[in-house]
């Protein structure tokens, strides 16, 4: 229980960073004119960034080779989904602000989540969606639409 407390702190921390991330590349996008040319330049520095972390990491080679044999949408649909949600915030947060926009990110995440739990999907280990659980995430609709309208 203590571990899994543990890593709640830098989940925590992370979720501040995705905040200002949001408000980061919105003003960005402000200042230059463009949606997509911000979110764009966030994947730049980041696949700049971690670049060189892996390649410092000294395993690239050892990674795409046993890459290989997993299929192509495994090595692309991370990258498609991270574009959309970049994009997709620095669109949204100038719109209902960072509160509302991340409430409803995490509003989805929780259900989809809580749906591939349930049902096991991709290799993760089943958790069952019980009326608990479904109450969590009915309260966390609730509480996204208190913030983006109150």
């Amino acid at each position: 229980m203590l571990e899994k407390l543990l890593f709640a702190i830098p989940a925590l921390a992370i979720g501040a960073g995705v905040a200002l991330q949001g408000i980061i590349n919105a003003g960005l996008a402000r200042g230059i004119g463009s949606y997509v040319v911000a979110a764009a330049t966030s994947f730049w520095v980041g696949t700049l960034t971690l670049t060189a972390l892996a390649l410092a990491s000294g395993s690239v080679g050892g990674a795409v080779t046993a890459g290989r044999g997993v299929g192509l949408g495994w090595w692309i649909a991370g990258g498609l989904l991270g574009a959309a949600y970049v994009t997709m915030m620095t669109v949204i947060v100038p719109k209902i602000g960072i509160g509302a926009a991340t409430a409803f990110v995490i509003a989805g995440q929780l259900i989809t989540a809580a749906l591939l739990d349930h049902f096991g999907v991709l290799g993760v280990s089943e958790h069952p969606l019980t009326l608990l659980r479904m109450l969590g995430i009915a309260l966390l609709i609730a509480g996204a639409l208190l913030v983006r309208f109150f």
